[in-house]
């Protein structure tokens, strides 16, 4: 089973008000049963929460879990919310069990096992649905789930390491966040994640004059991705060799596609 990555339209933290766009960018996970249990050790804190979960909810037997990601960690691409996402689909898969609602577990499995501020409901959505989602990730509320219209590309810069994250310096932002959710949500998604791109930019310390000359030479949006450091630009299918022959300027480049939502996925 596989979950997506995803790019941030609108960062979570200052508002609890997210929303992602999913790309195909991929986390693979298949689970298997422990022949020896004395040697099933997991490769994260993560993912040993989400095995604790299922075997004392459903007294399963312990799991192998292997991964294969095309999702760097630590990021900002949703690395943490793709494995989650696909390791509870394996489970489910292998095991027949029912989950009436998988991007809401994997959330609240992440804020057990520490590797999310707010759980991230919104990444965990585009992991599982693909397309764009938006989320209150404050009352655990998936708003909407939607597809884009256009073919498009996006172009990311992998410049750098993650800064620390000051929660508390993030939040004083929290109306300018939830005024560029709104944009978002009434449907001016390029702008917002613009927006949103350059304030995490300023308010985290990464350079926000690569967001702005993206935008100059022709992308339709650019910004920071979740809380650094991967700078994206999005562009129209096709546009994305002047971007990314700019981007190789500071770090390694990959043109990747937007995920439109999954077939076989109820919304």
């Amino acid at each position: 089973m596989y979950a997506y990555g995803g790019i941030s339209i609108v960062n979570a933290i200052p508002a609890w008000l997210g929303s992602v766009m999913a790309i195909d960018l991929k986390t693979y996970v298949e689970v298997s049963v422990c022949e020896n249990e004395n040697v099933c050790t997991y490769p994260s804190p993560l993912i040993e929460t989400i095995i604790d979960y299922f075997v004392e909810k459903y007294t399963l037997p312990p799991s192998r879990v292997d991964i294969y990601s095309e999702i760097p960690q630590s990021s900002g691409l949703k690395s943490s919310s793709a494995v989650a996402v696909a390791t509870i689909r394996s489970i489910i898969d292998r095991f027949g069990i029912y989950e009436p609602s998988i991007p809401r577990l994997a959330a609240e499995l992440s804020k057990i096992a520490g590797v999310s501020i707010t759980g991230a409901l919104d990444d965990a959505s585009a992991a599982f649905y693909g397309g764009i989602v938006f989320t209150d990730n404050l009352n655990m509320s998936i708003l909407r789930v939607t597809d884009f219209r256009d073919d498009l590309d996006v172009v990311l810069l992998f410049k750098g390491t993650r800064k620390n994250i000051d929660v508390e310096k993030m939040r004083r932002h929290h109306s300018l966040f939830k005024y560029i959710f709104e944009l978002a949500y009434s449907g001016d998604i390029f702008r917002a994640m613009t927006l949103n791109g350059l304030f995490i930019a300023r308010i985290m310390g990464y350079d926000e004059d690569i967001v702005r000359r993206a935008i100059e030479l022709g992308a339709l949006a650019a910004g920071v991705s979740g809380n650094g450091p991967t700078i994206f630009a999005v562009c129209r299918e096709g546009d994305g060799g002047p971007l990314a022959e700019y981007f190789a300027n500071y770090g390694s480049v990959k043109i990747v596609r937007p995920a439109r939502i999954s077939s076989g996925v109820d919304i």
